[in-house]
């Protein structure tokens, strides 16, 4: 069996919060490892981290596991769902093993998010360039504002997954919450030009979690500028370190706005949850 460190290796290129979550539960007995290899050929595992609501298959392989491999996934997922049917089950992929992505949608699994985990790899603070735009902190006169523009500027993307294309606006006093706590904690600044809300970043802890600009001002250079800002934002107030964010596959402008940026991939992933 290979070491926890390689374990942990090949988990973290799903992404960092997975690397986390598989280390505490390796700390407290939760995990049980059904397959790992490590050779010329291949490093990959397959394990699940059991918990008393939900239980997590993990699955991550440097390159594409053989015939015998796919077998033994297939197997213990398939006995494990019969067995605790009456369980959330969910099963986190390495973005590039495209095989078990598709046995697990064989088993039944329903893909939530596909996407990247980006780290921002500038070395000095970005240099903000002469801009219209005028920010400001959130106040509860922009509530409405805010959820025209989010539900606006996540439209399409919510479409293409098949996700609620007005989720701000349903789910209203919840985004309001969240804005208020995020103002009180310094993580969310809103930009202007006049009178007009163009665009918003939001962070929490080192990720950067929204930055969404008006789609009639997209592809101006307004997202360079509000990102330049947020990284400021954070490294200056914050002392972050590793800045990072998540961008789903389908989102490719977002992820070539980024990468123009500085930031490089670091892990990619696609999440299911048995249906």
């Amino acid at each position: 069996m290979i070491q926890s460190e390689m374990i942990l290796h090949l988990i973290e290129v799903i992404s960092p919060h997975a690397k986390d979550y598989v280390n505490e539960a390796l700390n407290n007995n939760k995990v049980e490892i059904f397959y790992s290899i490590q050779s010329e050929q291949n490093n990959g595992v397959f394990l699940i981290v059991k918990n008393d609501d939900c239980s997590i298959f993990y699955a991550s392989f440097s390159n594409e596991p053989n015939e015998q491999i796919l077998h033994i996934i297939k197997d213990k997922t398939s006995k494990y769902i019969k067995e605790s049917c009456f369980k959330e089950i969910c099963f986190n992929i390495y973005g590039k093993n495209e095989t078990i992505i598709s046995l697990a949608k064989e088993l039944g699994f329903h893909t939530d998010m596909e996407g990247f985990h980006l780290q921002y790899m500038g070395k000095d603070l970005p240099k903000l360039h002469d801009s219209k735009l005028i920010s400001k902190d959130y106040d509860s006169y922009m509530l409405d504002e805010f959820i025209d523009l989010f539900d606006s500027a996540y439209y399409q993307l919510d479409k293409d997954n098949g996700w609620k294309t007005n989720s701000h606006a349903t789910y209203k006093k919840q985004f309001e919450s969240r804005l208020n706590e995020l103002y009180k904690l310094g993580q969310v600044c809103s930009f202007w030009l006049e009178d007009e809300l163009l665009g918003v970043y939001i962070f929490e802890g080192n990720y950067i979690t929204d930055l969404v600009i008006k789609p009639l001002f997209q592809n101006k250079g307004y997202g360079s500028y509000i990102l330049e800002h947020c990284i400021r934002n954070m490294k200056i107030n914050k002392s972050t370190e590793n800045i990072r964010l998540r961008v789903t596959k389908s989102n490719i402008g977002a992820k070539k706005l980024y990468e123009r940026n500085k930031f490089i991939e670091i892990a990619c992933f696609a999440e299911h949850t048995y249906q």
